[in-house]
């Protein structure tokens, strides 16, 4: 049964004869009440897989890079659903992979970039990237090391990284050879150091390391 809750033109929640109203991030809503069709053709299991897939990576984002940086920003989805919607497509194959690396942001801020030359895995497993950073700006990097298959290696934040800073996105690993992309964005923070704009995800190239020791 549905319950009116201020009138008929205001909120509205539950079903009613074919009509089904709701509330999504504070926007009332009234939409056909629709029963979808499930046909199970093998197209609809593929796209399945790779929500699956996709999921399994964002489960790893949530709580590091998802909830504090994209949420604010999202304004009609959270941002663990932006960024399933963003990288569902970003896989292939048999098991499923990465194709590409994945996006974790988006904006327009050219503020900062990072030197994938200079992204390095050390002894002990430590993965390195030097950023650069422009004089006059307060920049918060964040970043990431996933692999082809949506394991997360690590996740790194920094602040006001500059291009001497070479302890910036250490990751340690466990002996092995890893295939990686480096994933990184820049937050940008205003006098009162909050958080104004960030920008698009920049990727190096997938990379393999071996770690020894």
């Amino acid at each position: 049964m549905a319950k009116i809750k201020a009138g008929i033109l205001s909120k509205v929640s539950g079903k009613v004869a074919g009509v089904v109203g709701g509330t999504w991030k504070g926007q009332n809503y009234i939409r056909e009440l629709v029963k979808p069709s499930n046909p199970n053709t093998a197209l609809q299991q593929a796209q399945r897989g790779k929500m699956s897939f996709v999921v399994k990576l964002a489960r790893q984002l949530v709580g590091d890079v998802l909830n504090p940086y994209l949420n604010k920003f999202c304004k009609t989805m959270s941002g663990y659903n932006w960024f399933c919607r963003e990288n569902i497509g970003r896989s292939a194959g048999t098991p499923l992979a990465l194709t590409s690396a994945p996006v974790l942001s988006f904006g327009t801020l050219g503020t900062g970039a990072i030197d994938y030359s200079d992204v390095t895995v050390g002894a002990g497993g430590t993965i390195t990237a030097l950023p650069k950073v422009e004089a006059g700006h307060s920049l918060e990097i964040i970043g990431a090391a996933i692999t082809p298959a949506g394991e997360v290696l690590g996740i790194y934040t920094k602040k006001n990284p500059t291009v001497s800073d070479d302890s910036f996105g250490d990751v340690v690993l466990a002996d092995g050879e890893y295939t990686f992309y480096i994933v990184n964005f820049f937050a940008d923070y205003d006098a009162n150091g909050v958080l104004s704009q960030i920008s698009a995800s920049l990727a190096s190239p997938v990379t393999t390391e071996t770690v020894s020791g």
